[in-house]
C-alpha cells in the first residue's frame, strides 16, 4: 500500500475548508436576508409571504423552532391550518414557546383532525408551565369540549338524516378575494361586502332563476359611507342603513374580517326624494373611545329600534363582546339607550361577534370562540332579550365547520340563512384563507 503523502494533499484540504466556510457563510447570508424579507413582509400586512419565507429559513436553520414559530404565527394570521400545525409542531418542546402546544392543537381541530387535536389538547393540559396557567388550562377544557362536541355531532350526522343543506355561493359571486357579510334585501336580492385593497367594497348579487348573477359594486350609497366599509343593516321598512366603518379594514388578500380594528357605527338615512343622506356618527357613549364598535345588526321591537353590536370596550368579559341599545322607533334622532352587555350566557373571556336577532322568535344568533365550538368561530343561538337569556346552543353542522363560521342571516321569508365561513369545499375550493359566501336551505315543514 503506497504511503499517504499528506503533504500533496495539503492544498486540497485546505480547498475544502476554504468551500465549507463560504457555503456556511452562505447559508448565513441566506438565512439573514430571508428574515429580513419576511419582517419586511409582516410591516406590509404580506402574512402568506412572511409566513413562507420565515419558514424557508427556519428549515435551512435546522429546523429552528424560533423562525418556525413566527411562519407558524403568520401561516395562523391567513388561516393556513395544515402549514400552521406543522410550523407550530417544530416548537413544541421548546421551552419558549409555551404555548406552542395549545396552537398546534387548535390548528389540528380547525382542519377537523379532532382525533389527534383531542390528544395533543390533554398533552397541553398535563405539560403546560407557563405564565397565566389557570386561564390557558380554562381554554384547553374549553377546545376538549369542542372536540367531543364535534365527534358527536359528526355521530348524528353520519347516522341520521338531515335536511338542513348548505351550497357555496361561487364565482361569479365569491372571487379569490374575501367575501363576507351577506345582508339579503329580499329574497332576490342579496349585499355583501368584499375586501378589496386599501378597502372594503359593499357588493351586490341579483338572483334570477333561482342563479345568483355576477357581483356588482352596490350604488346608491354616499362615497363617504363606502370608505372603508365592513358590512351593515338596514332598518326594517329600509329607510336607514346602520354600517360600521373600520381605519385598518380586513386585507383583501387572506384573512378574517374579524381582524378589522378601529371600526365605528355610522347611519345614513333617505330623504324625502329617496336619495341617501350624509352618514352621522352614532353618539360617544356608543363609539367608545378606545374601543372598537363593530358589525351593527339593527330591528323593530314593538315600537323600539334596537340596535345589536360588537364592541372590545372596557368592562366587559374579554375581547369583542355583544351589546344591545335600542331607541324610539319613531323618533328623529339618533339617541339610543346605553349599551348593554348581553351578559354571561352570551359573552365569554373570548370573541363573540356578528350578532342577529330574530324579533319574532327572540332568538339571538352570533359567532363564539369562548363556547365550545368544532373549528374556531362557531355560530349559536340562545333565546331571550336585554342581558337575560337561556343557554347557549351551538347550531351544529352543516352550519358549523373546522374552519370559522359567522354572519349568520336569516332570509327574509325565514325559508333559509346566509353566512360567511372559510370552509374548504370539496373538490371545489381547497384554501381554507378567504372568507366565501354560503347559503343555507331549511327542510320544508
Amino acid at each position: 500500500m503506497d504511503k499517504f503523502d499528506f503533504k500533496s494533499r495539503v492544498p486540497y484540504l485546505m480547498l475544502m475548508a476554504v468551500c465549507c466556510v463560504m457555503t456556511l457563510d452562505v447559508v448565513g447570508q441566506s438565512i439573514t436576508q430571508l428574515q429580513h424579507q419576511a419582517e419586511k413582509s409582516l410591516r406590509r400586512g404580506q402574512f402568506a409571504d412572511a409566513a413562507a419565507q420565515f419558514e424557508r429559513a427556519g428549515r435551512i436553520k435546522n429546523s429552528d423552532p424560533a423562525l418556525l414559530f413566527k411562519a407558524a404565527e403568520a401561516y395562523n394570521q391567513v388561516r393556513d391550518y395544515v402549514n400552521a400545525s406543522n410550523c407550530y409542531r417544530a416548537a413544541i418542546d421548546d421551552p419558549k414557546f409555551p404555548l406552542a402546544s395549545l396552537y398546534y392543537a387548535r390548528s389540528l381541530k380547525q382542519q377537523g383532525r379532532y382525533v389527534e387535536a383531542l390528544s395533543a389538547f390533554q398533552k397541553t393540559r398535563e405539560s403546560y408551565t407557563g405564565d397565566h396557567k389557570e386561564v390557558i388550562l380554562q381554554v384547553v377544557e374549553n377546545e376538549l369540549a369542542g372536540c367531543d362536541l364535534a365527534t358527536k355531532l359528526l355521530e348524528q350526522y353520519d347516522s341520521t338524516v338531515v335536511n338542513t343543506s348548505l351550497a357555496w355561493l361561487p364565482p361569479p359571486v365569491s372571487n379569490a378575494d374575501n367575501s363576507f357579510a351577506p345582508l339579503p334585501f329580499s329574497d332576490t336580492l342579496l349585499y355583501f361586502t368584499q375586501a378589496r385593497n386599501p378597502q372594503s367594497v359593499m357588493m351586490r348579487s341579483v338572483r334570477r332563476a333561482g342563479v345568483w348573477g355576477a357581483a356588482v359594486a352596490a350604488e346608491g350609497l354616499p362615497e363617504v359611507a363606502s370608505k372603508n366599509f365592513l358590512c351593515g343593516s338596514f332598518s326594517s321598512n329600509g329607510q336607514r342603513f346602520y354600517f360600521a366603518r373600520c381605519d385598518k379594514p380586513p386585507l383583501a388578500s387572506k384573512g378574517s374580517s374579524v381582524g378589522a380594528e378601529d371600526c365605528a357605527l355610522f347611519v345614513i338615512r333617505r330623504n324625502a326624494s329617496g336619495e341617501w343622506g350624509t352618514p352621522e356618527r352614532l353618539r360617544s357613549y356608543i363609539n367608545l373611545a378606545g374601543s372598537s364598535n363593530t358589525m351593527p345588526y339593527v330591528c323593530d321591537f314593538g315600537d323600539e329600534e334596537w340596535l345589536f353590536f360588537a364592541s372590545n370596550r372596557p368592562g366587559g368579559m374579554g375581547g369583542m363582546d355583544l351589546y344591545v341599545c335600542e331607541r324610539p322607533l319613531l323618533a328623529d334622532d339618533f339617541d339610543f339607550s346605553f349599551p348593554l352587555n348581553l351578559g354571561t350566557k352570551v359573552n365569554t373571556g373570548a370573541d363573540e361577534t356578528t350578532p342577529y336577532y330574530d324579533a319574532f322568535s327572540k332568538t339571538l344568533w352570533f359567532s363564539s370562540m369562548g363556547h365550545p365550538s368544532i373549528g374556531g368561530l362557531d355560530v349559536h343561538h340562545t333565546t331571550g332579550e336585554g342581558n337575560d337569556w337561556t343557554g347557549t346552543e351551538n347550531a351544529g353542522t352543516p352550519i358549523n365547520s373546522p374552519a370559522d363560521d359567522l354572519y349568520f342571516v336569516l332570509k327574509r321569508d325565514g325559508s333559509g340563512a346566509f353566512l360567511s365561513s372559510n370552509r374548504a369545499v370539496p373538490k371545489e375550493k381547497a384554501s381554507t384563507s378567504d372568507d366565501d359566501l354560503f347559503e343555507i336551505f331549511f327542510p320544508h315543514n
